[in-house]
Parts: structure tokens; sequence; C-alpha cells
């Protein structure tokens, strides 16, 4: 079976400003870490590290609208914008913290679960 690039792109919006994860999982993977002061660095993903996010864009399951009621008036702290492409499919996801946690069911838990595992690859974060 041919394997082909896979481009993840996670960009997150919070109170204090914002952070982009560029991914590129292929020969020579990489991530890439952006902040809103435009510090930029990136470093090579470990076999392991590509492996889990491999199994985690497998896991992947596209949320099903719900009626959500937010259980608080708060606006978001947080909003999510998660791009996964390949030669074969495109996908994007939109949420906010307080779509997940109004949700009553794991609709969401895939691409959070994805989001999260990006997120903690940024060893200086």
């Amino acid at each position: 079976m041919k394997h082909y690039p896979i481009a993840l792109e996670l960009t997150v919006w919070f109170d204090l400003g914002l952070n982009q994860y560029e991914v590129v999982i292929d020969s020579g993977s990489k991530i890439s870490i952006k902040r809103t002061d435009d510090v930029l660095h990136s470093r090579e993903l470990t076999e392991t590290e590509v492996a889990m996010l491999v199994n985690a864009i497998e896991a992947i399951k596209v949320p099903i609208t719900e009626d959500l009621q937010s259980k608080s008036i708060n606006k978001a702290t947080s909003s999510y914008e998660l791009i996964i492409e390949s030669a074969h499919f495109s996908l994007e996801f939109n949420w906010e913290n307080l779509d997940v946690e109004a949700s009553s069911s794991s609709v969401f838990e895939s691409v959070v679960k994805l989001a999260s595992l990006i997120q903690s690859l940024d060893l200086d974060h």
C-alpha cells in the first residue's frame, strides 16, 4: 500500500492570543509552532509521535451537529480550527470549548484528542 503525505494544521484562539501548529507526516515528518508574537520553532517528529498521530487520525469521527444548549452564559475562552489534508481527503473541523462542554455525547472526542495530541507535541509549550 502506498502512503501519502498528510498535512495537519491546528489553529487555537485563546483570550490572550493565537497558537498555530503545522504538522507534516511524510518521510521527513515535522511540527512547526507559531505564536501570536511570531516566535517560530520547528522540530522533527519521532517515529513514535508519527504513529500516535496516524492512530489519532484513523480514529477521527466526524461530529454530527447537535442542538447544544450552552450551560454557561460566558463567552468561549478558546476556539479551534483543525484541518487534515492528504492526497485523498480533506477534513476541516471548527469548535469552541463551550461546544465540547455543552455536548451530552462524545461527538467531539476524536477531534479534541487529536488537537490535544498536536498541542502536546509542542515541547516548549
